[in-house]
């Protein structure tokens, strides 16, 4: 029988208003087009699983694309997963889920294809998961796997009130900003093969944000400061840490800039002796 890993994630972004951000940033369409469809293609009436669907963006462009595979996300997020199947709303072939990344709810060997995208940054016990992901896999199936490294590199420099607030929610959640260099090493730890790896500029914005980026930017620091005010209870520091950082990405001397690290995994097929 499998061991049961008996952890949860603190998703300190599960915030009603958090799936709505997810959604207007995620461009789906360009990332089904730049790093799935060369593998989708591929495939015959597949099974595809994405580990951490948020919103549901990418499995309604996705479930629109390919009729002939069957999708499932799954994410820990009950209100994620909600949005999510509102949007796949008459795709029967595409359906969102709630699970825990660490005990999945499918048997070994199930899936042609698995990919997960800014996952791992908030996972507590990466190698667990990707071992469970391993698990589900099929013999020489894939697994896309993309995350960034770097996260808040600011020049000409970050701000101090901002790494107080990456190391306390690295303390506190696991969360992890340069977790992609990490992942080549946690995919060879479950037994994969790494087929593919890349890395590319993703933040790179050199002077004053324009002012739908500033709203996402303003809207993702309202929702991390909501978990950090329950551990620092100082109610003026993270009005003036809100008010620092919004003022650096309105200056037009900052830069902003991180990695996206994407890595394509392979499980090989055993041959019995």
């Amino acid at each position: 029988m499998r061991e049961v890993l008996q952890t949860k994630d603190m998703y300190f972004m599960d915030d009603p208003r958090e799936g709505d951000r997810l959604y207007r940033k995620a461009n789906a369409k360009v990332f089904v087009a730049k790093y799935l469809e060369s593998h989708l293609e591929n495939l015959t009436n597949a099974r595809i699983l994405e580990a951490g669907c948020g919103s549901g963006a990418f499995l309604q462009v996705l479930g629109q694309t390919y009729v002939n595979h069957s999708f499932v996300g799954i994410d820990i997020s009950g209100e994620r997963v909600r949005e999510a199947n509102a949007r796949v709303i008459g795709q029967t072939h595409v359906k969102a889920m709630q699970a825990s990344i660490y005990q999945l709810p499918f048997p070994d060997n199930y899936f042609d294809f698995i990919y997960c995208r800014f996952l791992y940054e908030y996972l507590q016990q990466p190698i667990e998961a990707t071992k469970e992901l391993f698990r589900v896999c099929k013999p020489e199936g894939k697994l896309l796997v993309q995350d960034l490294d770097g996260q808040f590199t600011m020049y000409p420099e970050t701000p101090a009130a901002l790494k107080k607030v990456i190391l306390l929610l690295k303390n506190e959640t696991g969360f992890d900003p340069d977790v992609g260099r990490k992942l080549f090493t946690f995919g060879k730890s479950a037994s994969f093969s790494c087929v593919h790896a890349e890395i590319e500029a993703y933040h790179k914005k050199f002077g004053s944000f324009d002012e739908e980026n500033y709203r996402l930017w303003e809207l993702k620091v309202d929702i991390a400061l909501e978990y950090v005010k329950k551990v620092l209870p100082d109610a003026k520091w993270t009005e003036n840490f809100k008010n620092e950082f919004l003022a650096s990405l309105r200056d037009e001397n900052t830069v902003l800039f991180s990695n996206l690290f994407t890595l394509t995994f392979e499980k090989a097929y055993m041959h019995s002796s």
